[in-house]
């Protein structure tokens, strides 16, 4: 704002200005308007609060006492509005803080032989610092507007309250389902975080409900997928986590006894030896590099102690030629209680499995089809879910 002389004289001169004018009411009707572009103020900072008027006609000269709590708030700074200067006409601007009362004594005029200002615009503006919180009204008294020839003009006046709260920064809690492994190209990520909390998933805005739950369906690559899930409150405070969920494609083997055609999600294979049934034992054999190696386990072979070992993810599998005791992470168990004698063999050179062993072991799911006498292996095992 201009600095006039002394905020004493300057109200001296305006009052004065004001006395000389006649006191007929106009017959325009303007608005007095408060607000503050604020959407949230907290304690200890600054906000400005907009003294502005609408529906003017013919205005020249304006003032009121502007009304705030003492104690509560401080007044910082003053930036003049440019109603009154339209048409390149100076103005004569002049106000007087008195702290102790809580009041503004405000007063603006054009100067020189010039006409008033239609519209809307910004009379002046206060800038606050808030010191306490609670809810506060800001309102004007003492309120005049004038016209050229000092006629008084109508005005009504809408007040402000505004709130003042202590400032958020604790970051907003947020809950994820674990997923794991899942069989399926697509999976919903769910959660719950703060109601009214904004929530993206690697960037993309999902509707959270009334209770602050959250779900959104993502698509999957084969393998460890990583989604960002970020909840940011009204206040900007954010809580960042991430969700890795890792797609197993499903895999569909059938061996058919007898057969060395396997089929792997419809694709034929041929393998080394046909799946048998033992005599002894009634029980499926196979060479079991087609199964292990179609759900992605690893094969070891230890000739001196003619040890095979299977691994599929934290699962290890050691099975010994001739031995119906296997370990499965370290832990000691029978391959087939209701066949106490059944333990892998080698058949023609080659090396053959049990295969209910080994595949519910590597997390198969196994069916059986008596008539073709066809063995259907589903990689993860549906029933595991």
């Amino acid at each position: 704002m201009r600095k006039i002389v002394s905020a004493t004289l300057a109200l001296f001169l305006c009052f004065s200005v004001m006395a000389s004018f006649s006191f007929a009411s106009a017959a325009s009707k303007t608005v007095l308007h408060l607000k503050t572009d604020a959407e949230v103020i907290f304690i200890g900072t600054e906000f400005t609060i907009q003294y502005t008027i609408e529906e003017a006609e013919d205005v020249w000269a304006i003032g009121f006492d502007a009304l705030y709590e003492k104690d509560k708030f401080e007044l910082v700074q003053v930036k003049e509005g440019n109603f009154l200067e339209q048409d390149k006409v100076t103005t004569l601007p002049v106000y007087n803080d008195r702290k102790d009362e809580g009041v503004i004594i405000f007063g603006i005029t054009r100067t020189g032989d010039t006409k008033g200002v239609n519209g809307n615009g910004t009379i002046i503006q206060f800038v606050f610092k808030a010191l306490e919180m609670g809810t506060f009204k800001f309102n004007v008294k003492n309120v005049y507007v004038k016209d050229p020839a000092g006629a008084d003009i109508k005005v009504d006046i809408t007040p402000l309250e505004i709130e003042i709260i202590e400032e958020d920064t604790e970051p907003p809690f947020l809950e994820l389902t674990e997923i794991g492994s899942v069989s399926e190209e697509t999976v919903l990520i769910e959660g719950k975080t703060e109601p009214e909390a904004l929530v993206t998933i690697d960037d993309e805005e999902v509707t959270v409900k009334e209770d602050g739950s959250f779900s959104h369906e993502v698509t999957l690559e084969v393998g460890e997928n990583e989604f960002v899930v970020i909840a940011k409150d009204l206040a900007g405070n954010e809580t960042k986590k991430t969700l890795t969920v890792i797609y197993i494609e499903r895999v569909i083997l059938k061996l058919q006894i007898g057969n060395k055609t396997v089929y792997v999600n419809g694709k034929a294979v041929e393998i080394e030896a046909a799946p048998f049934v033992d005599k002894n034992s009634g029980r499926t054999l196979v060479p079991i590099r087609i199964v292990a190696e179609s759900v992605g386990a690893e094969i070891g072979w230890e000739g001196i102690e003619r040890k095979i070992t299977l691994v599929q993810g934290d699962t290890i599998v050691e099975l010994w030629i001739g031995k119906p005791i296997a370990e499965v992470n370290d832990v000691p168990t029978p391959i087939d209680v209701n066949a106490p004698n059944l333990s892998p063999m080698v058949v023609n050179g080659r090396t053959v499995l049990p295969l209910r062993f080994v595949a519910e072991n590597l997390g198969c799911g196994i069916g059986w089809d008596g008539a073709t006498q066809t063995i259907t292996l589903t990689y993860p095992d549906p029933e595991n879910k």
